[in-house]
């Protein structure tokens, strides 16, 4: 008896997982427009109404892959964020953790800025969404914590009472922000922008190093730091090759 729930549970689970995958792929190829239950259905010979004992509706299987994608960011930023080394080289690692997630996992980037769309977002279950502000806030706390390492070290003074989480807004808006607008605007190159990966990490250091955290590296020196995380703290992942900084 006990056997075949767990059987069961594993086929169910397996399905969702297709059904995720799946819609994954449509979502990067083709875009949102084309993702649809009965495309789902068709797509892994299935019938809809087991596609919608599995999800409701479209928008509540987009939040699903959400989670999916910000379980899959936590992973990485846990990994940096205890990751050998001083501060700086943490908050580097999790910089690096950015890189290779939007690079490695572009449809779980995708899918985390079409879910904040409010038409999609009030579609949603409380549960779902409750779920995705928490992975969200604990990816910010792993952020925040580096720093609050960094002040405890004595390697970081925020100016005038700043809090942890506001610098952490403030790298996150860079980071974020740059990777969204590289997704969405066709122009960049056209306005000098020829490497996503290079802004960002020319931006990110110059905002750490305004800050005056410690230690202030070289370009060169910063370069190499970078190097060294994707060879050690990621080295399963698919790193991107070593870009001039």
């Amino acid at each position: 008896m006990n056997a075949t729930k767990s059987n069961k549970k594993q086929e169910i689970e397996l399905r969702e997982q297709k059904l995720l995958q799946k819609a994954g792929e449509i979502l990067l190829t083709e875009g949102f427009a084309a993702l649809s239950m009965e495309r789902l259905a068709d797509e892994l010979k299935t019938a809809k109404g087991t596609v919608y004992n599995h999800y409701p509706n479209r928008e509540e299987l987009l939040l699903s892959l959400a989670v999916q994608a910000l379980d899959k960011r936590q992973e990485m930023f846990d990994v940096a964020s205890t990751s050998r080394g001083r501060s700086k080289e943490r908050m580097l690692a999790i910089g690096v953790a950015c890189e290779i997630y939007v690079s490695s996992y572009p449809q779980y980037f995708l899918v985390e800025n079409i879910v904040r769309h409010a038409a999609i977002w009030e579609r949603c279950s409380d549960a779902k969404r409750d779920l995705m502000r928490k992975q969200e806030h604990r990816c910010m706390a792993l952020v925040s914590g580096v720093v609050r390492s960094a002040i405890a070290d004595g390697d970081l003074e925020l100016p005038n009472g700043m809090r942890p989480e506001e610098m952490t807004l403030s790298l996150w808006g860079l980071t974020y922000g740059s990777y969204l607008l590289n997704a969405t605007s066709p122009s960049l190159q056209e306005l000098g922008v020829d490497s996503i990966h290079r802004s960002v990490r020319f931006g990110a250091k110059c905002t750490i190093d305004g800050f005056g955290w410690q230690p202030i590296w070289t370009v060169e020196e910063h370069a190499d730091h970078i190097e060294r995380i994707c060879q050690t703290v990621f080295p399963n992942e698919h790193a991107l090759p070593p870009l001039p900084c």
